[in-house]
């Protein structure tokens, strides 16, 4: 995908027949009665979504004043909300609902390869017509990875860029400034470690928070073609790319000490707690996380937060890019009943307008999945902006490759950081793995 980050985003937007038993007197009728009416016809309709951490409240809370203007619209209806941990609804539940063909209703999915995998199972709803009745087909930003073969079955809530979030105050007080290069980058770390001062939070307990710069490094080594090319066997993970990106990682940043000691025991949201907490000086992190960072009662560090892209590295075919795309969002059931499908088109109605896009840039500082012009909002936000402007985007990993090789690679990734195996080894199992896959996949 190779799409520059928009930084303008999205503006957008019963039956009542009564039989009369026999022999008896009928039932009043509504229409020679203008004075009567009729209650609707009550009906549930589940709502899956994964937030539920601390981070999390004004996500919920914007989820639930959704929900309430969508009842609110649909005469009977009622949901019937569900929070689940992110990566138990992605790699556990929704993969199991959707072999057994019963998800819910309305869920949190994860675009790319997750949809894909889902269209071929039948229980995504095709969002086309919806959309196109709705008058959305062209407000969206990038539908590219919930579509499969020319449909749309899931639709983007928000945007992101991932990069480098840091402590100005640290920065200057230790006589650092922003790197432009890898090399300056390292220099920095060094720099800053020789000070007392932890250079990077990292969390190691949870292997995707592990996998997020190694993404970046191999990436900006060998361009966004080697991801994509795993899947159709262009290009190995045993590539020149992929090996040096794992060991600038390891060897560059995890051997030298740049992260906190006790990195391969803390979970992702502690690790965030570090940086949040002025303990160390940087944190490589996704844009979504600049709600906590950016909230001062959970962060001491607002006042000098900043932003950068991770800087190029010499040689670089990827150094014009940053990881980026419009890959959590929402897909529906195929089976849907009337009343249900009529609930589902409002929700998209209500969640997909200027109202709740706006919302979410303003409270949360999500990138709008819809063309909207931003107004006022945080100076954090405009920072990632200005990282992003100019540069093209390139989606995570995971959102590419097959959901069992996300999982090896994770496995991997704990093994190299424990010492437990070497980068060509863990590279090797995966890529045995990818071409497992991709074999399936050609059947």
């Amino acid at each position: 995908m190779k799409k520059k980050l928009v930084t303008t985003v999205a503006l957008a937007v019963g039956l009542t027949s009564v039989l009369a038993a026999c022999g008896k007197e009928p039932a009043p009728d509504a229409s020679s009665n203008p004075g009567a009416t009729t209650a609707p016809k009550e009906f549930t309709v589940s709502f899956r979504h994964t937030q539920i951490k601390d981070t999390a409240k004004k996500r919920k809370a914007m989820f639930e004043d959704v929900l309430k203007e969508v009842e609110g619209k649909v005469p009977g209806l009622k949901f019937e909300p569900e929070g689940v941990d992110e990566v138990v609804n992605r790699d556990t539940k929704l993969k199991a609902e959707m072999a057994a063909g019963n998800p819910p209703k309305i869920f949190e999915l994860f675009g790319g390869a997750d949809t894909k995998n889902y269209a071929k199972t039948n229980n995504l709803l095709d969002l086309t017509p919806i959309l196109k009745e709705l008058n959305l087909t062209d407000s969206f930003v990038d539908l590219s990875e919930f579509t499969v073969d020319g449909k749309v079955y899931g639709l983007p809530t928000a945007g992101y860029v991932q990069g480098v979030f840091y402590n100005k105050k640290i920065f200057k007080d230790n006589g650092v400034e922003v790197p432009k290069t890898y090399a300056e980058f390292l220099k920095v770390a060094e720099t800053l470690k020789g000070k007392g001062v932890t250079p990077l939070a990292l969390g190691g307990n949870e292997a995707w928070a592990l996998n997020m710069l190694p993404n970046t490094l191999y990436v900006r080594n060998g361009g966004q073609e080697v991801v994509a090319g795993l899947v159709s066997g262009t290009t190995k993970w045993t590539d020149e790319a992929f090996v040096k990106g794992h060991k600038q990682f390891k060897e560059d940043m995890w051997d030298k000490g740049f992260f906190n000691q006790d990195a391969p025991a803390l979970k992702y949201a502690q690790m965030q707690d570090l940086f949040a907490g002025g303990k160390t000086a940087m944190i490589f992190d996704g844009g979504w996380a600049n709600q906590k960072y950016s909230n001062p009662d959970q962060s001491k560090i607002v006042a000098d937060l900043g932003f950068f892209n991770f800087p190029t590295v010499e040689g670089g075919k990827g150094n014009e890019l940053i990881n980026g795309s419009y890959s959590n969002g929402f897909g529906f059931s195929a089976k849907l009943n009337e009343n249900e499908k009529k609930a589902v088109t409002e929700f998209i109605k209500v969640m997909y307008s200027e109202k709740y896009q706006v919302r979410q840039l303003t409270e949360e500082g999500f990138f709008p999945s819809m063309k909207l012009k931003t107004g006022d909002v945080k100076p954090i936000i405009n920072e990632m902006l200005k990282a992003a402007e100019g540069k093209k985007t390139f989606p995570a990993f995971d959102a590419i490759v097959q959901p069992k090789v996300k999982l090896d690679l994770e496995n991997g990734i704990q093994a190299l950081v424990g010492g437990k195996k070497k980068v060509e080894e863990i590279l090797a199992d995966v890529q045995k793995s990818q071409e497992a896959e991709n074999k399936k996949a050609a059947k």
